[in-house]
């Protein structure tokens, strides 16, 4: 397993939490979902699990599902994991205080030095390492 694929693994288990959580309530928790807006919500959130590898076009899908819990499905954000916010990037840092964006550029410094020198990086490790240090 690639060091990219460690890092794709983490975000992509924790799409998958988030998944099972927001299946779990309204109005996703309904037997047929009548609004295309929830349809689409649910497909992309499927699609953003299944993802083979990272790419633009997963990126602009993370960054539009993290919009769409934030202005329609509030009552979800809670479940969304941080780490999502930081890896989809783009609009999805703007909401993000100042501290914790700069907490995830330290830990992306971390494992960019890992790579480089050909190190494994594990990186919910570093970063419960790196909190503790805060």
């Amino acid at each position: 397993m690639t060091h990219y694929t460690q890092y794709l693994k983490h975000h992509v288990d924790l799409l998958q939490a988030f998944s099972d959580t927001a299946q779990k309530v309204a109005p996703f928790s309904q037997p047929e979902l009548s609004d295309d807006d929830t349809n689409a919500f649910i497909e992309t959130l499927k699609t953003l699990c299944k993802m083979p590898e990272y790419n633009d076009d997963m990126n602009e899908k993370g960054q539009w599902l993290v919009s769409r819990v934030v202005s329609a499905y509030s009552h979800l954000m809670p479940a969304l994991h941080r780490d999502l916010l930081w890896f989809f990037g783009g609009n999805c840092l703007h909401y993000m205080p100042d501290d914790e964006i700069s907490f995830y550029q330290q830990l992306e410094e971390l494992r960019f030095s890992a790579e480089e020198a050909g190190h494994d990086f594990d990186y919910a490790a570093a970063k419960q390492s790196l909190d503790q240090t805060h």
